[in-house]
């Protein structure tokens, strides 16, 4: 009876171990995933494909948050400021992060975020209203001469960065009007809010196609493969191009157990042919499964190269 009762002991007390384990490992609850943009564009669409896949992979629900506001500092604050306990984790733009964090005063500094992977790789587009007299890009820089000067619509970096290289390069008027998501800002073009606005070809091929807005040039460094026939801004005469990198990132210091789970579920998602294809057809753009340290290593390079593009165009604070 007492070998009975002892081997009974030691099973429940390895049961409760057992179990008390378990509940350790990460996740246990919800994540939350918080997207610098209002929902409806582009960069909306993709966290939501991204946080179905990242679901399943971690067996818990991932929910996307969309805080835009501030050119896209505002989430990256919020995020900096989260509790780090792995739960609360969101989009990292590198132009936000290395471009316009040196123009303008943010609550947060690069050692704030732990940075867990790339996501994806934008390309860009410009488009004005339908009847615009605006047809390519040197009617855009003749118009940015006159006392009309050129407004044009963003979210904020590095969508702008076509402009204010036109602006020096050229000494045209180029003035910028901001907006919470890329939707809203082809809205205003395709309203004559703005003379142009740049954004991703998913948020403006069906509107070209429809005839109410214009394409005038592909602000990628290649020709955009739903429109091949429209040259880039380098093919216009401007040396001018830019691509868009967003990974995901968390506050400093989150479990190191989560770290880790955290990134390779990330980079088996990005990686995925599921994740891939539907960047391809659903918003043009690629795939980008970069490790945690590759990302950070890019991120890094990234403050001291828009640094000195600040410097070279004179840009203000």
């Amino acid at each position: 009876m007492r070998l009975k009762r002892a081997i009974h002991i030691v099973g429940c007390c390895l049961a409760f171990f057992g179990s008390a384990a378990q509940a350790d490992v990460y996740p246990q609850r919800p994540i939350s995933l918080s997207v610098p943009y209002g929902a409806g564009g582009s960069t909306d669409g993709i966290a939501r494909k991204f946080a179905t896949l990242l679901a399943a992979e971690l067996k818990q629900p991932v929910l996307v948050l969309n805080q835009p506001g501030a050119a896209g500092t505002l989430q990256l604050g919020n995020l900096a400021r989260a509790r780090a306990d792995g739960y609360t984790i969101g989009f990292y733009s590198y132009s936000t992060a290395t471009f316009t964090s040196q123009l303008m005063k943010v609550p947060y500094k690069r050692e704030d975020f732990e940075l867990l992977g790339g996501v994806a790789e934008f390309s860009y587009g410009i488009v004005t209203p339908a009847d615009s007299p605006i047809n390519n890009i040197q009617d855009l820089v003749n118009q940015s001469k006159t006392s009309k000067g050129v407004f044009f619509g963003v979210t904020g970096a590095p969508n702008n960065f076509p402009f204010l290289k036109l602006q020096k390069l050229t000494g045209g008027s180029f003035d910028q009007v901001t907006y919470k998501s890329s939707a809203e800002s082809i809205t205003a073009a395709m309203g004559k809010h703005v003379d142009v606005a740049l954004q991703g070809p998913s948020e403006f091929a069906e509107l070209v196609k429809a005839g109410k807005l214009k394409f005038i040039a592909s602000a990628s460094d290649f020709r955009l493969p739903w429109f091949p026939n429209v040259p880039t801004l380098k093919e216009q005469g401007y040396d001018v191009g830019i691509s868009g990198i967003i990974g995901v990132a968390a506050p400093k210091d989150i479990p190191e157990d989560a770290r880790k789970i955290l990134e390779a579920a990330i980079y088996k998602v990005v990686a995925s042919k599921d994740y891939k294809e539907f960047l391809g057809n659903d918003f043009g753009i690629k795939n980008y499964p970069a490790s945690s340290v590759d990302f950070a290593k890019f991120v890094d390079k990234g403050f001291a190269s828009m640094r000195d593009m600040i410097k070279a165009y004179n840009m203000k604070l």
